[in-house]
């Protein structure tokens, strides 16, 4: 009893360090980029700032959860410390969030040993990146003729220069996997009320109202499922579909306020274009290359490892998510001042992220059942251990104030 004890302290313990360092070192990041310390630190940070100051700034920003909540902390200390605390709070909710779900998936309760494993995993999550060539790593130089240029056009699972996207994360992993699990059988469901359902509205709602990037993939992958399952069923499900289908009501009607106030109706310079390639081909010119640099893992696991059976519909629904994302970029632009700044790129990084945490839970089960032989095992881990290299250099570019491009 005293040995078990004993590694259920070491166990909790070690994931508690880990979330205290991962906590302090986010902080630090955060409140550089609040306050561009030393006159780096660039983020999108500044303008939600001036925002929740009261500062006019060229964009609006109708999700408020970020603002509201540094609004919060800043009744206690600086508007910068309560943003740069309201980044680091609403993003570190991710961890345990994150580390539920694996530790669910990977069966911890029934297995306590494997305890460390998803705590290392889970932190890995937000830590890896797209590649970039080995010749970057220890390299930075200021923007100029000869800049290395490691995340633009190529994106990435975290991007660490965007609080939005960070703060929307502990809400998109559970509507994701809530969502995941409704598939699996809202069909069989015969009644108008049910608690996951409930559940998974409220997650989605909460997403939206912090950064609505998600939603619109979620919401647009969902729809295309749902609709096939129907026709394909000759409408014999009609009723599981608006049984579902309303739950999504709420969220339909904080994306069309939105909508508004962000592409306001007098403005005929701003609006949403349909053109093949014409945002992202500003920021790549190698549009492939970037396509597998930011999706070099989870293509391995495809090619090489596949779905676990116990984690088919998660998986199947990763890549229908990412692929809608990824239809997105390279479809659809803002109009005007914002064409450049790529903002269909957000559902495709949300979907880079889920993509990589089934394709990662796949691999870790078929490692731990020994389901697959060894070299493809290494293989991937060796791919997973490049995109984790590459990551923290990255990580270690911001924490020292270089440019996220």
């Amino acid at each position: 009893m005293l040995v078990k004890d004993r590694k259920f302290y070491l166990r909790t313990g070690f994931f508690i360090f880990l979330f205290l360092a991962y906590l302090a070192v986010t902080l630090f990041l955060f409140h550089r980029q609040t306050v561009r310390y030393a006159g780096r630190y660039i983020s999108d940070i500044t303008d939600y700032l001036s925002t929740i100051q009261g500062i006019e700034v060229a964009y609006r920003f109708p999700y408020p959860v970020l603002f509201r909540t540094g609004s919060f902390f800043a009744l206690f200390t600086t508007p910068a410390h309560g943003l740069a605390f309201a980044a680091t709070f609403l993003n570190g909710l991710s961890v345990p969030v994150l580390k539920w779900y694996l530790d669910s998936f990977l069966e911890v309760r029934k297995y306590p040993d494997r305890s460390i494993l998803s705590t290392l995993l889970t932190f890995s999550l937000l830590f890896v990146s797209m590649l970039f060539p080995p010749s970057y790593l220890g390299q930075y130089n200021e923007i100029g003729e000869n800049y290395l240029y490691r995340y633009r056009g190529t994106f990435t699972p975290n991007p660490y220069h965007n609080a939005t996207y960070l703060a929307a994360r502990p809400f998109s992993i559970p509507a994701f996997f809530l969502f995941t699990e409704i598939l699996g059988m809202y069909e069989k469901e015969e009644k108008w009320f049910h608690p996951k359902y409930l559940l998974f509205s409220l997650f989605l709602l909460i997403t939206t109202m912090t950064k609505p990037s998600f939603t619109l993939i979620l919401c647009a992958a969902a729809g295309i499922i749902m609709l096939y399952r129907l026709i394909a069923g000759r409408f014999r499900g009609i009723k599981a579909f608006f049984q579902l289908g309303i739950y999504f009501i709420p969220t339909f009607l904080v994306l069309l306020y939105q909508f508004v106030i962000v592409f306001e109706p007098d403005n005929t310079e701003a609006g949403i274009g349909f053109a093949f390639l014409k945002a992202w081909s500003t920021a790549s010119g190698n549009i492939p290359l970037s396509l597998l640099f930011a999706t070099a893992f989870p293509l391995t696991v495809l090619v090489l490892g596949g779905k676990d059976r116990s984690l088919s519909v998660q998986y199947r629904f990763s890549w229908q998510f990412l692929l809608v994302g990824l239809s997105t970029l390279l479809f659809l632009y803002e109009k005007g001042i914002r064409m450049p700044h790529l903002n269909f790129a957000w559902g495709y990084m949300h979907g880079l992220f889920f993509t990589y945490t089934v394709s990662l839970l796949c691999l870790a089960k078929a490692t731990l059942n020994r389901s697959q032989p060894l070299w493809k095992l290494i293989l991937q881990w060796g791919v997973y251990a490049a995109h984790m290299i590459c990551g923290i250099d990255y990580f270690g570019v911001l924490l020292r104030g270089g440019l996220y491009l």
